[in-house]
């Protein structure tokens, strides 16, 4: 807990862990900073927030991968009603639909080495280019996540980009050894 006094920080309240008792909070394990003494106190127990109720209490940040699908949805509605950013668990939900769909993707990948081997003989550098379009798929999703996670992107195109894009590529490079 942050105690300002004109803007300033005035003490900083450290507790490792808070339970509700009636009419207050119980801290335990407490770290107190006093700026205006500059010093840092510790205490085993004490209570604070006398009347606040748990419902005043807010979601700071939701890791989509600790959430399923359903969980997620109403987390980021919390969020939202807020008035936090969701940019991150709105990625993480899209991603948990197209993130399995890869695994799709992947045999579409590896058929540029598994079609035309018997008529150009070179099996090692088709290989290579499977793998090649496999790994690089997974380091432009992971980059795509990460930029609609900061914001950068919008959280369905972070998701969804990528697997179309490579969707795409795996259909031209089929198409073009069949030729």
């Amino acid at each position: 807990m942050f105690e300002r006094d004109h803007g300033a920080i005035t003490r900083v309240i450290d507790a490792e862990r808070a339970e509700q008792v009636p009419g207050a909070w119980r801290l335990e394990n407490v770290r107190t900073y006093d700026a205006t003494m500059n010093m840092v106190m510790h205490q085993d127990e004490m209570t604070a927030l006398r009347g606040v109720e748990p419902t005043r209490f807010t979601l700071a940040r939701v890791d989509p991968d600790e959430r399923d699908f359903i969980a997620l949805g109403q987390a980021i509605e919390q969020l939202h009603a807020g008035g936090r950013p969701t940019e991150e668990a709105r990625t993480g939900w899209w991603h948990k639909i197209s993130g399995p769909l890869s695994t799709l993707l992947m045999p579409l990948l590896a058929a540029t080495a598994a079609f035309g081997l018997a008529r150009s003989g070179q099996v090692l550098l088709r290989a290579c280019i499977g793998m090649a379009l496999g790994f690089t798929y997974f380091v432009a999703d992971n980059f795509s996540v990460a930029l609609g996670n900061y914001g950068a992107y919008p959280p369905m195109l972070a998701a969804w980009a990528p697997f179309f894009l490579f969707l795409l590529i795996g259909e031209f490079v089929l198409i073009r050894q069949e030729e």
